[in-house]
């Protein structure tokens, strides 16, 4: 009984309890309007079920706690958890976002009724780039993706990665939504969808030179994992970042410096990474210190070329971009005419880069600053300020650069004087202004400051006497006057002096000629010889003074045959009607030489021979006091077989390559590609090595050897003094003897007697000298003549 009555109780107080709390019932609508009224969740959940915290109606404004939507939602909560901003809230909770964020709060529509489900739920936060996999899906985890691709590799990559708490699905969305045909390379080369997350970086991008390229379908242009890597993306700061400084110019390198990207897309700037890691940029940054990198003037998302707006490497704008690192420099620069002219628009005007270079610049080092100086003027100051079209644009004086050059300062300067004024020295480096400038270096209140420098003493009419040009019109009208008295005085008395030599040359030789009349002379060449050596004479100096004066335009003599009249057409017809002449020439010698016993005789004695190699030899030591006696020649010595078949292989040379470049066009599919030009390359050089032989080696013999100037007759006549001859051809002449004397005694056949012999024979009785006679007295008077003949048996 006792027990009944106490579970009576304990019964009893729990009814009374439980009533006590059902009587505090919250009625929400007494405070608050139906916010649930139009939700999905309205007669479905009431308000206490989302907010359990809320236990009366005593409760503080805005201190109702987050809602935990899992507690129903526990199969999406599960799906979440391949969702990217579940992971992303392990990066940065604050950049996370919750089911609020997309769902709201109170008006949440069902999913099932939004048409548009990426402009409700996403356009919050994704102005332009959304997911394309379906969110709260089970699809893309992990699991799929290691059933293909290599778990390990990706595993160990992503480990490293700042994006480590990330999954396969969460970058590449494309393919979790088309799972069943991703091996196929993704639609407009969409790899990952960066852009989700970056999407300030993005815009950037999308405005760059390599956003715009993408757009375009240039899909080899650099997208973010070109740049930043894939799987293994670390912070920028990290040692192994691809964008890392010392890094950064190879991973711009693979692109830029790749020869068939290069030529693909025509670049133009050929292999800039390789420049900028010889430059002192990229040695510093080698080193490990901080200097400019790719990103410091190109930018890094925002990379725009020359033209783009807002490009950071357009002249205009080059100055701010090395300003980040040479401040004081470029503020002189923006002080200078020509910033002034940059601003305007004048795009020839120098800014940074036109005169440092972009990607090759080297620092001028104080131990050889003159001579880096030197470098950049020669390369910049002068090559502007010499250009006759900048002159014409600009209305500027053409002559300035090149009356510094014929300055002493100038010449001094290019002999390796350091001390020597530069432009640098008088104009300033990068501060430079026109004299009319208050400011400038060489205004009329400042040049002699600046002549001090070098010349303590400096006046003014010291500075104001040397300039580029005369500064007062009265001192240039008397330097014009004395200039020209000196070039006419010069004319006089030069020619005057060349025409008083001139007819003594002539006189001397006139002279000399005359008195070798009376000597007994044999023929070297005959009439026909003679015809044939003039006729080459004279085509070869033609075709050597057209043929340099197509090369050489600016030359004096090439000026002043165009002068005469010779201009292109002119030049070329003569040149080619030379050439022709010299091939027929050349052929008809060919001819002469087969069938005329003359021309039999000729070649026989100009066929090359071992013995001249020893004759060589032994004359070079005659002539340096080596060996006492000089050799003996033959009718051909080896200096003149030399000269001879240079000739030949000269003229074979010269007229194939000549009728290669005459008419290119026969030049068919059968020639190598490189025929033509190899052919200009041998005409040009050939010509030279034809010209300098004909100067130092022939008109040496002829012309300059003490023995035969002021001429050598035998160019004229065809003949030279019997006692030259033997001087010169001794082993010949004794054999003419020899020859001779065997025909006289029967032993020779008189018509197997050598050609060059019935020509001595001949010219000797023309003299009015019988061969007996002439024989005899060689005899009498050559005791090494007459022991030859002992020895001869005769």
């Amino acid at each position: 009984m006792k027990i009944n009555f106490l579970k009576f109780a304990v019964v009893l107080i729990t009814i009374i309890f439980s009533n006590n709390a059902y009587s505090q019932k919250i009625i929400c609508t007494d405070c608050h309007e139906n916010l649930i009224s139009n939700s999905v969740h309205n007669k479905i959940v009431k308000c206490s079920d989302c907010h359990k915290d809320i236990l009366s109606d005593n409760h503080e404004k805005g201190s109702a706690k987050t809602v935990n939507c899992t507690n129903c939602h526990a199969a999406l909560n599960k799906q979440m958890n391949n969702d990217v901003h579940i992971n992303i809230m392990n990066v940065d909770e604050q950049k996370a976002p919750t089911c609020k964020t997309c769902h709201g709060t109170h008006q949440i529509k069902s999913p099932s009724k939004v048409e548009n489900k990426q402009k409700t739920y996403c356009s919050k936060c994704h102005k332009t780039e959304v997911l394309k996999s379906i969110y709260h899906s089970n699809k893309g985890g992990n699991e799929s993706c290691n059933k293909c691709h290599n778990e390990i590799l990706h595993k160990s990559e992503l480990e490293k990665s700042v994006h480590s708490k990330l999954s396969c699905s969460n970058c590449h969305s494309y393919v979790v939504n088309n799972i069943d045909n991703h091996k196929k390379a993704p639609k407009d080369g969409i790899l990952a969808d960066c852009y989700l997350c970056h999407s300030n970086i993005a815009k950037e991008h999308k405005e760059s030179i390599h956003g715009l390229s993408l757009t375009e379908g240039i899909n080899e242009a650099a997208q973010c994992w070109d740049c930043h890597g894939s799987h293994s993306i670390v912070i920028i700061t990290n040692k192994n970042s691809l964008i890392y400084p010392t890094n950064l110019v190879k991973t711009c390198g693979k692109c830029h410096d790749n020869p068939e990207f290069i030529k693909k897309h025509s670049f133009a700037v050929k292999m800039p990474s390789r420049m900028y890691s010889k430059s002192i940029h990229g040695e510093i940054v080698a080193s490990g210190k901080e200097a400019a990198t790719c990103i410091t003037c190109h930018g890094s998302h925002d990379i725009k070329n020359r033209v783009q707006t807002g490009s950071k490497i357009a002249s205009v704008n080059i100055p701010n971009t090395c300003e980040q690192c040479h401040k004081k420099v470029v503020e002189e620069y923006k002080q200078s005419i020509h910033w002034i002219a940059v601003k305007k628009g004048v795009r020839e005007s120098p800014s940074c880069n036109d005169c440092h270079s972009e990607h090759s610049m080297q620092a001028i080092n104080p131990s050889n600053k003159r001579d880096a100086i030197k470098r950049i003027q020669s390369n910049t100051c002068l090559q502007c300020h010499q250009n006759l079209l900048l002159s014409e644009r600009y209305g500027l004086s053409s002559n300035s650069a090149g009356n510094y050059e014929d300055s002493y300062h100038g010449l001094a300067s290019s002999r390796g004087d350091k001390n020597a004024a530069m432009c640098v020295d008088c104009h300033e480096v990068h501060k430079i202004l026109p004299k009319d400038n208050p400011a400038s270096s060489i205004n009329k209140n400042n040049i002699v400051i600046t002549c001090k420098k070098c010349h303590k003493n400096a006046t003014d009419i010291f500075a104001n006497s040397y300039s580029h040009v005369s500064q007062v019109a009265s001192a240039k009208n008397i330097e014009d006057i004395i200039k020209t008295i000196y070039i006419w005085l010069i004319v006089i008395v030069v020619g005057w002096m060349f025409l008083h030599n001139l007819a003594i040359l002539f006189h001397e030789i006139v002279v000399r000629y005359k008195k070798s009349k009376t000597e007994i002379r044999i023929p070297r060449f005959t009439k026909n010889e003679l015809f044939q050596h003039t006729v080459l004479l004279t085509s070869f100096i033609v075709l050597a003074i057209t043929g340099f004066q197509l090369k050489y335009p600016d030359s004096w003599f090439g000026k002043g045959l165009y002068v005469l009249g010779f201009d292109e057409v002119i030049r070329q017809w003569v040149h080619r009607i030379s050439a022709v002449i010299m091939i027929a020439l050349s052929v008809y010698h060919a001819v002469y030489l087969i069938i005329t016993s003359r021309g039999r005789d000729v070649l026989k004695g100009l066929f090359p021979k071992i013995s001249d190699i020893y004759q060589a030899i032994n004359n070079m030591l005659f002539y340096i006091h080596l060996k006492k006696k000089q050799p003996e020649f033959d009718n051909y010595n080896y200096m003149e077989k030399l000269e001879y078949w240079a000739l030949i292989w000269g003229t074979l040379i010269m007229g194939i390559t000549g009728l290669i470049l005459w008419f290119p066009t026969i030049v068919g599919t059968w020639a190598p590609i490189w025929l033509i030009k190899v052919s200009q390359i041998i005409h040009f050089y050939e010509a030279i090595l034809a010209t300098l032989a004909i100067i130092i080696w022939h008109w040496f013999f002829v012309i300059f050897h003490p023995s035969e100037y002021p001429l050598n007759f035998v160019s004229i006549n065809g003949t030279m003094p019997v006692v030259h001859y033997k001087e010169e051809h001794k082993l010949k002449f004794y054999n003419v003897i020899v020859e001779w004397l065997e025909v006289k005694k029967g032993i020779r056949n008189s018509k197997k007697q050598n050609n060059f012999t019935k020509l001595f024979v001949s010219s000797i009785e023309k003299n009015g000298i019988t061969m007996d006679a002439f024989v005899q007295n060689e005899l009498n008077t050559d005791k090494e003549l007459a022991e030859y003949i002992k020895l001869k048996g005769l």
